[in-house]
């Protein structure tokens, strides 16, 4: 079926805005016949910014991309472009670049569509994937003399605008004549297997940006970290968005993430994972609804572990991709995750990535440029897709993780262990989940396999291996909550002094001010019932000393 045939398929697509109905969850993809590969990988950098090629080429030099993939654009610097800039200096040119070189096989013609784009007669691709590169506009603005009031428009007026991404509006390189009021159907929603002509119709856009050019190095390091050792941590998935159709994406999630074996929190309050909750490895992220960072995830100094996956939703969470502190996939990017999707405007929940699917196409062993697009009903529209396309997170099975872990450890390598404990205790073997977990812990003492075999099965050697734990653990800005919820579990079941001392352990290392106001009253209470004097009266000057007395307050 043709593009242009295709884009009926729009009709249905809207509807879910009118109806609230979401869309038949489509079976679990099991296979992935089609790989991509670095060889059909094209890059684009912008020559006005210096950085924007270095970026390219570094990342072309890690995934081993051939140097006559690279594709140089003289192009604005600035995040937001007009829809003239757009066509007359990102898109007409790469059109021809593309077609020129062979990846795009094309008869391009010298005239133009109504928007300027250069008209052709398009035959196949042979692209992979499009990255486009730090320094490549993102936004494009609203243009009134541009919009068509179309029968669809003038029934939803909430898509009558062309604001849009310009990495939705590159996936339509292929694609002749589309609309740029409103958006278009994804071609690729929710189809497992494409077939070769399916396939063909997207170009399918990630893009590597974020804060400042080490920042965007990090996220190509996270990737390739991340699929040597595995995707090795915990999940974290926060529910209580306004909508319903957002939590049911959430609670899918968590439901495959606990077939998968992760450890897994769930937060089902409006507001997002605290600072005393638990945070430590957050090797997958899903959240919504907040429009900036909070709790441990906002410390400027917490970093992601290698390899993680992080998504916000919210209508403009990559609105600032090059900001480190404001909305939400600048900061993820600065923290070192290795993939995120946002939202450039207002997408409207049901046309953004569906999170559920992209973590299913990402269980089946897709990549994840190839899960965004799986995910995404839309094109023409708002989003975007920032991190190696590449990326597998699951190249590695778990096997051979345990395998590693056994014989070659790493700082995350107990994560995999706990995984495996949850997949046996979810056949019904917490025996045996026991048994594994504690074999291990003698070889690799670590605080969150000795608090998982805590909760499993509190036995007589629950609290000694919390304490031995805690003597080998650092506790650091990642783990801190961590930390406090060893101190509740050990003081809730026996063990107040070693929750003292896990409690003293986490207050005295490096912390934000908004997790040590956070925790040090637990902490006061506890030495106040234990009659530790000393503890409490030190505990209590840290706290006075963080919240400014109203007798202090400074007057006219």
């Amino acid at each position: 079926m043709g593009f242009c045939r295709r884009v009926g398929n729009i009709l249905c697509v809207t509807a879910i805005i009118a109806s609230g109905a979401l869309p038949a969850r489509a079976a679990v993809p099991t296979t992935n016949d089609y790989m991509p590969s670095a060889e059909r990988v094209v890059v684009v950098a912008n020559s006005r910014e210096p950085e924007s090629e270095k970026i390219a080429r570094y990342y072309m030099q890690k995934r081993q991309i051939p140097e006559k993939n690279l594709i140089l654009i003289d192009a604005p610097t600035a995040a937001d472009i007009t829809w003239t800039e757009f066509v007359e200096q990102v898109f007409n040119p790469l059109r021809q670049r593309l077609t020129k070189d062979g990846w795009l096989t094309a008869y391009v013609t010298d005239q133009k569509d109504h928007e300027g784009r250069l008209r052709y007669v398009f035959y196949g691709s042979k692209i992979d994937f499009l990255v486009v590169c730090y320094g490549v506009p993102v936004r494009i603005q609203n243009d009134p003399t541009r919009l068509v009031e179309t029968p669809l428009v003038l029934e939803h007026r909430e898509l009558n605008t062309t604001q849009a991404a310009v990495d939705s509006e590159l996936a339509l390189l292929a694609a002749p004549d589309t609309p740029t009021t409103g958006l278009v159907a994804n071609p690729l929603f929710q189809i497992s297997k494409p077939d070769n002509f399916t396939r063909a119709e997207v170009v399918k856009v990630a893009r590597l940006d974020g804060p400042d050019p080490a920042a965007v190095r990090g996220l190509v390091d996270s990737a390739l970290a991340g699929e040597a050792n595995g995707l090795q941590g915990r999940a974290y998935i926060d529910m209580g968005g306004p909508h319903q159709e957002g939590d049911d994406w959430l609670k899918a999630d968590s439901e495959t993430l606990r077939k998968l074996g992760f450890d897994l929190s769930v937060d089902h309050n409006r507001e997002l994972f605290g600072w005393s909750d638990r945070f430590d490895a957050p090797a997958i992220y899903f959240g919504w609804y907040s429009d900036h960072l909070a709790g441990p995830i906002s410390d400027p100094k917490f970093h992601f572990p290698p390899g993680a996956i992080a998504v916000h939703i919210h209508s403009f969470s990559a609105s600032m991709i090059r900001n480190a502190n404001q909305q939400w996939v600048g900061p993820l990017v600065e923290r070192g995750v290795a993939a995120t999707l946002g939202n450039v405007y207002e997408p409207y929940l049901s046309f953004t990535h569906h999170l559920d699917l992209f973590m299913d196409a990402l269980a089946a062993g897709k990549t994840t440029g190839e899960a965004a697009y799986y995910s995404l009903p839309a094109l023409s529209w708002q989003e975007v897709f920032i991190g190696d396309p590449l990326y597998r997170p699951f190249a590695l099975g778990l096997p051979e993780q345990l395998d590693r872990a056994a014989h070659s450890p790493n700082a995350y390598s107990t994560y995999a262990i706990i995984r495996q404990m949850n997949l046996l205790q979810a056949e019904g073997r917490t025996t045996d989940a026991l048994a594994f977990g504690q074999t291990q812990f003698d070889h690799q003492p670590d605080l969150a396999l000795a608090l998982a075999l805590a909760q499993l099965g509190h036995d007589s050697d629950a609290l000694k291996r919390l304490a031995w734990a805690a003597t080998t653990d650092s506790a650091s800005r990642e783990n801190l909550g961590l930390f406090a919820e060893a101190a509740r579990w050990a003081a809730a079941n026996g063990g107040r002094p070693l929750a003292l001392d896990l409690y003293a352990k986490a207050l005295a290392a490096e912390a934000n001010s908004e997790f040590l106001k956070t925790i040090l009253p637990d902490a006061i209470t506890l030495a106040t019932q234990t009659g530790n004097a000393e503890l409490r009266v030190r505990w209590q000057n840290q706290l006075d000393g963080l919240i400014p007395h109203p007798d202090h307050a400074a007057t006219p």
